[in-house]
């Protein structure tokens, strides 16, 4: 087998994996670079000209991995979870971008094996800031290669790693993210542990805003105990109230629950046409009616930057938000966006507090070690990080790639 990374030894997001065998050759992510810039934008066999590859499977529904599928060659069939997808595109169809993505996907579920040509994949599904992501278990030709995408251990669904190593067992090559590898060599916290941090913090506030990934249902979890613990009403904007009612039962949702409300942002409402009013607001409209009444209380409510004119009227116009906080519960790298930079300082003159707490979605330095010495991999490539020497704190099977090069297993 061989095992070339087309893009991703040396940038977080975006990491592009090509696994050929000798009959089959496959890719695994496809998406955008954290800057929104396409790097290494055709490929032949995948993006144009006559296909070569034989199939694209997608870890987790973010966007710097599954951002690009609709630029796949039709013939070229794309794996991914039903869910994933129904996540994404309804965050698609709430961005910008026109359209919805067109690209027919097959559906793969947790522990069921399926085969492209001779070689087989089992998806295992990993804790991560996006819900029901998947690690992949890749064999062909006698040879076992787990590919971990993005990953860690101090979520809600953190116990289930350990279990699932020994269930995966020894591997010949281990493809890891490691994204953490340039950060502060620390043990991350768990959201349960962010619940209380966040409780401390807002408890004397009336309103709390959280600015977080609207896909990130851990967070929402977080958010929901927070508002138990504190006494608040939970609101949810319109977008994520449309993810949760896809996802579980378990969240209170503003379908599932009289005491969740829903916002409509008016960036939303002003550009809303027959289809996304039909499909993604109708359901809510009573609760966005009734929701109007609860801003006037304690609550606690998920906000993003496109928000900021909303925060703006509740503040100024409606006086509403007269003992508020803002959470920064987001990766601190994104504070360095003109758009973010932007809402911030705006909240800094509205007199609105900003607090910074958060988890990240990914590993930190405790869960490398463990891994390698439960799958006792014969070499294992990092990927997805800036900092890909930081391997050999782990392992002494380290194989450090360029972008393009070959490894032969």
């Amino acid at each position: 087998m061989q095992i070339r990374i087309l893009k991703g030894t040396n940038q977080i997001g975006g990491v592009f994996t090509e696994i050929s065998s000798k009959k089959a050759k496959i890719i695994i992510d496809f998406g955008d670079d954290l800057d929104g810039i396409k790097r290494l934008d055709n490929i032949d066999g995948l993006t144009k000209g006559n296909p070569t590859y034989d199939g694209v499977i997608i870890t987790h529904n973010h966007q710097d991995h599954m951002g690009r599928i609709d630029d796949i060659l039709d013939s070229i069939p794309v794996y991914m979870s039903d869910l994933s997808r129904k996540i994404y595109e309804t965050v698609y169809c709430f961005s910008s971008s026109k359209g919805k993505i067109k690209k027919n996907t097959i559906n793969i579920k947790n522990k069921q094996t399926f085969e492209i040509k001779d070689i087989k994949i089992t998806p295992y599904v990993v804790d991560h800031s996006a819900y029901n992501s998947f690690m992949l278990l890749i064999e062909s030709e006698g040879k076992k290669i787990l590919h971990t995408g993005d990953f860690r251990n101090h979520g809600y669904k953190g116990v289930i790693l350990e279990k699932t190593l020994k269930e995966i067992g020894k591997i010949d090559l281990l493809i890891t993210d490691g994204t953490t590898f340039s950060r502060e060599h620390t043990k991350s916290k768990t959201e349960e542990e962010l619940v209380y941090d966040i409780a401390k913090k807002t408890k004397d506030y009336d309103q709390v805003l959280i600015l977080m990934s609207t896909t990130n249902i851990d967070r929402v979890t977080t958010m929901q105990k927070v508002a138990n613990k504190t006494g608040k009403t939970v609101i949810h904007d319109i977008v994520l109230s449309n993810i949760l009612r896809l996802v579980t039962q378990k969240i209170p949702n503003a379908l599932n629950s009289k005491d969740v409300g829903v916002f409509l942002p008016s960036s939303i409402y002003k550009k809303k046409d027959i289809e996304v009013y039909k499909e993604f607001i109708l359901p809510f409209e009573k609760r966005i009616k009734e929701t109007g009444k609860k801003l006037h209380g304690k609550f606690i409510m998920n906000i993003r930057v496109s928000m900021l004119k909303d925060i703006e009227k509740l503040k100024l116009k409606n006086k509403v938000l007269n003992n508020c906080c803002v959470i920064y519960s987001m990766w601190e790298e994104y504070k360095k966006e003109d758009y973010y930079k932007k809402f911030l300082d705006k909240m800094q003159k509205l007199g609105i507090k900003v607090f910074n707490l958060h988890v990240s979605g990914h590993a930190d330095y405790t869960v490398y070690k463990r891994i390698i010495d439960i799958t006792k991999p014969d070499a294992v490539i990092p990927i997805h990080t800036e900092n890909k020497e930081k391997i050999k704190d782990y392992t002494n099977k380290a194989v450090i790639l360029e972008d393009m090069e070959v490894f032969d297993l």
